[in-house]
């Protein structure tokens, strides 16, 4: 045998040899992962039931996703002719991406505090299968529906979502609303954090105290930044409740905690739907009218 023959076994061996070794070394490296992660979460339970800190119903599936760009909906008086909602209205398109509408007839919520709300939103809106039910400010008196991707919210983006606007007997008048198009997978899907993981990176940031209650922990997406036009990217993100009245927010790939207030979320929408509207050429009576009524409710919440 030539000694070139030679050296190109041997070449070959030796590579079968480290591709062997490779993969043992990566999975006893997946092993011993596991198991610290197994002892770290053990730790983090204990830490929760020293402090009384309760939990229950954690999401028990395995996750897997990944980054999803999105770009803004825009609409057009073809869309609105096609697919007219049951309540008469007045719906007018502000540059391109989003709907005034002033409802003919104010339509009554009869618990604006539940998701009871969805059977008036459904017949009053365009595209209302596309957003499911946030909750209602009181402060600025309005109801939030964001919008669902791959069926799973996006939190607090003033372009994917409805805000119904309504009088003091809790009725629908008006409503603004925005939506974000088709959206694209941008990498191979991978591990999400633990929901108890998210859990820990709330109690690590010092948002939990002795006795609070983990009342609900979901899965959803989430920017940590929004532009009013153009593409989007959106992260896999954790929704953690407590006491059934603060919302923290973990992103599930990275592990970074957040915050999002509301009624900060609700001024920054409607100056947005302000200045959008001011620089229109398509205002009417109707859109004047919204316009001066939330500029009235930015004006109460400031005093």
């Amino acid at each position: 045998m030539h000694w070139g023959q030679i050296k190109s076994i041997l070449i070959l061996s030796f590579f079968i040899l480290d591709v062997y070794l490779f993969a043992q070394f990566l999975e006893k490296k997946e092993q011993a992962d596991i198991g610290v992660l197994e002892q770290q979460l053990s730790t983090v339970e204990e830490q929760l039931q020293d402090d009384s800190i309760t939990f229950s119903d954690l999401p028990e599936e395995t996750h897997e996703e990944t980054f999803i760009s999105v770009e803004q909906q825009r609409f057009s008086n073809q869309d609105l002719k096609r697919d007219k909602p049951k309540v008469q209205q007045e719906p007018h398109i502000i540059g391109g991406t989003m709907i005034v509408s002033k409802l003919k007839d104010s339509e009554k919520i009869k618990n604006v505090t539940s998701d009871n709300a969805l059977d008036v939103f459904n017949d009053a809106v365009y595209y209302a299968d596309e957003y499911d039910y946030w909750g209602w400010n009181e402060t600025y008196n309005v109801v939030l529906f964001f919008q669902n991707k791959l069926d799973r919210p996006i939190y607090f983006n003033q372009n994917g979502l409805v805000m119904a606007i309504l009088n003091d007997k809790d009725e629908i008048v008006s409503y603004v609303q925005t939506m974000l198009g088709e959206e694209e997978s941008l990498a191979d899907k991978r591990q999400l954090i633990e929901p108890l993981t998210a859990i820990e990176k709330v109690y690590e940031n010092g948002e939990l105290y002795p006795n609070d209650d983990i009342t609900k922990v979901n899965i959803g997406f989430h920017t940590r930044v929004p532009f009013e036009s153009g593409v989007q990217v959106f992260a896999p993100t954790w929704k953690v409740n407590v006491n059934d009245e603060k919302d923290y927010f973990v992103n599930a790939i990275e592990g970074f905690m957040f915050s999002t207030e509301e009624e900060e979320f609700i001024e920054e929408v409607i100056k947005h739907i302000i200045r959008k509207s001011e620089a229109s050429k398509e205002r009417e009576d109707a859109v004047d009218d919204i316009i001066k009524d939330l500029e009235d409710r930015l004006q109460r919440a400031s005093e």
